[in-house]
């Protein structure tokens, strides 16, 4: 099984984080666990802004910036291929971006199992 995890978390908090050093290498070190297992397939942060394009009436409309007015945006994303639902969740419950910093992830099943 298949899992898209969107990671949010609020830029600004983790700009001021003193410890920020010490999350990426926890992450780095739950990245390659997860690969050596063969678990985690792809891992990426995302640069910012979003660009947005939407179509309303007959033609797109394109903004710059999250859709939404929210502090928590998508940061990253990590997929996952797992035996089961409960293995996905047990991982993104291990996420230490999550753990030690707030945020939350967010677990999508993917649809197509290529």
């Amino acid at each position: 099984m298949r899992y898209l995890a969107l990671i949010y978390g609020d830029e600004e908090i983790w700009k001021a984080d003193p410890n920020r050093r010490e999350v990426i290498a926890a992450v780095n070190a739950f990245n390659r666990r997860f690969r050596e297992s063969g678990e985690l397939i792809d891992v990426n942060g995302l640069l910012g802004p979003p660009v947005n394009v939407r179509h309303t009436g007959s033609q797109p409309v394109v903004s710059d910036g999250p859709y939404l007015e929210v502090k928590e945006h998508v940061g990253s994303y990590f997929m996952l291929d797992v035996e089961s639902h409960e293995r996905a969740l047990e991982i993104v419950r291990s996420y230490p971006g999550v753990t030690s910093r707030g945020g939350g992830v967010e677990l999508w099943r993917l649809m197509h199992q290529s």
